[in-house]
């Protein structure tokens, strides 16, 4: 039966995720990893950054561990085996978006339950409070992963018991494994190597951008445990001070709140649909394990040789962990979280490449609605929301190498710009103290600023409104040229007739 549905943010999601997008630098792949665990961003960007961890994560694997030739050859097969599902994956997802949107960008789409067809057969399902998801269909291979731990069986059941309490899943009586997190397939492999069967299952399209799922299922293991029995075990070993359980289970199912950890409060806290098994109910599906530094030293000392892995995958929940027990790291951390993001990029991007001498023209100034010429570069005037309002000056760029050209640029006229990440490209910004300073001397700006404020401050949202007409009663050098005029709204008229070369904006 056929139902109509509300296309606005599938289609945004959809023209989001086909955005074409430059392939990522490692850097930047990892500090997703270590920050959030998953992937997201545009198809061209988030499939390419899968592959770049598969390739960083097998390098790292094969430096920090000896493996015989057989076991080598075993880890390279698997790298090859995944990437090559990634690119297929790729492929037949980008068909099916495209045909999905072009279809509700034109309407001929059509709703059967929870799936939205387009007029060839593509489809994906659509449910309210779900992200939209895109069902990939015959991209699977068979391949093994290598022993590299090589830990006494009792050892690495433990491993698998907090896995298996977790995320771990039963198909037919085999382990698997559905994540949207590229690390957590190493992790978790490495606890079921052997004999693996893998395929990329679907594409989930977020707010963010497109995130991948890939399913791998453990040929060579059968499941021991249901979920509850392995609840309840991870809770007795528990009681018996056996720690190395809760760390697998923690890697799955633990609540990572690094804010709460930087700041020095110290929960471990669990999500399970039955919280009372393992500690005490916080809430509907969450259990507070235990309090305090000790327990999170405790889970990375129970960590092992397991722990070497964690290392090198930049687990985001391992980072937790190692953020609660060693306070020197903690002190980077936030140091680090302190720095500009295009001091981060920079470093990022010097181990990469020469950032390119880039050359302005001024012909476009003055050309486009909200926009400035600030030392040769033009930029678009954007009113950001937040406590009291800020206006910044931007600049769109798809490569970063050209990114921090224009910063170089801005700050060799003594700016302080910033660069932050905009799937698929980069933004080149600067705030509102230096956008001020700017238009208190030039006098094209100062208008252009001011016009663009007026115009906000009567065509523009509630809010932007409310916004502009903060920002000019705060500076009333903006509105010099107005101040004979009663209202903002009629400012806009008389910009227009004492500037004429901005008429035409």
């Amino acid at each position: 039966m056929e139902r109509k549905l509300s296309t606005d943010e599938p289609r945004r999601r959809l023209k989001l995720a086909l955005k074409p997008a430059e392939g990522p630098v490692i850097e930047e792949v990892l500090e997703h990893v270590s920050n959030h665990g998953v992937l997201r961003g545009p198809v061209d960007w988030v499939f390419k950054a899968w592959i770049a961890y598969v390739e960083y994560a097998t390098r790292g694997i094969a430096e920090a561990f000896p493996l015989t030739e057989e076991e080598r050859g075993q880890l390279l097969h698997f790298r090859d085996a995944v990437k090559r599902l990634l690119l297929e994956a790729q492929r037949q997802v980008k068909e099916k978006l495209a045909s999905i949107y072009k279809a509700v960008v034109d309407g001929t789409y059509r709703m059967k339950g929870n799936r939205l067809y387009a007029p060839d057969g593509a489809w994906m399902y659509v449910r309210e409070g779900f992200a939209p998801r895109i069902i990939i269909r015959g991209v699977t291979a068979k391949t093994r992963f290598p022993d590299i731990l090589k830990l006494p069986r009792e050892r690495l059941e433990l491993l698998q018991l907090g896995w298996r309490a977790s995320d771990e899943g039963n198909d037919g009586g085999r382990p698997y494994m559905g994540t949207t997190q590229p690390w957590q397939v190493f992790a978790w492999v490495a606890t079921r190597y052997g004999a693996l069967r893998a395929y990329v299952a679907s594409v989930n399209l977020t707010r963010e951008g497109a995130s991948v799922e890939v399913v791998i299922t453990a040929r060579g293991w059968m499941q021991r445990w249901s979920k509850a029995e392995a609840v309840d075990l991870v809770a007795s070993h528990l009681r018996r001070g056996e720690w190395t359980p809760l760390l697998t289970m923690w890697l799955g199912d633990g609540k990572a709140e690094r804010s709460e950890v930087l700041s020095g409060e110290y929960k471990l806290v669990i999500a399970a649909k039955e919280p009372w098994r393992l500690g005490s109910s916080i809430g509907a599906e969450k259990a507070l394990v235990a309090r305090g530094k000790e327990a999170f030293r405790r889970l990375r000392e129970s960590a092992g040789v397991y722990g070497v892995l964690l290392d090198l995958l930049r687990a985001h929940k391992w980072i937790e962990i190692k953020l609660a027990t060693d306070d020197a790291l903690r002190a980077a951390y936030k140091l680090k979280a302190r720095k500009r993001g295009i001091d981060v990029l920079r470093e990022a991007f010097g181990q990469n490449g020469e950032i390119p001498t880039e050359q302005f023209s001024h012909a476009e100034d003055g050309q486009r609605r909200g926009a400035v010429a600030v030392a040769g570069v033009v930029m678009s005037l954007r009113l950001v929301n937040g406590r009291g309002g800020s206006l910044l000056a931007e600049r769109y760029v798809r490569d970063l190498g050209r990114a921090l050209a224009v910063a170089g640029r801005l700050e060799s006229a003594g700016l302080k710009p910033n660069v932050v990440r905009t799937n698929p490209g980069y933004t080149v910004y600067i705030a509102t103290a230096d956008l001020l300073r700017l238009a208190e001397r030039d006098g094209e700006i100062r208008r252009a600023v001011a016009l663009y404020l007026a115009e906000k401050a009567k065509n523009g949202t509630q809010r932007q409104r409310e916004l502009a007409e903060k920002i000019l009663q705060r500076h009333p050098f903006l509105f010099s040229q107005c101040l004979s005029v009663a209202s903002t709204s009629l400012c806009v008229d008389r910009y227009r007739t004492e500037t004429p070369s901005l008429a035409d904006v």
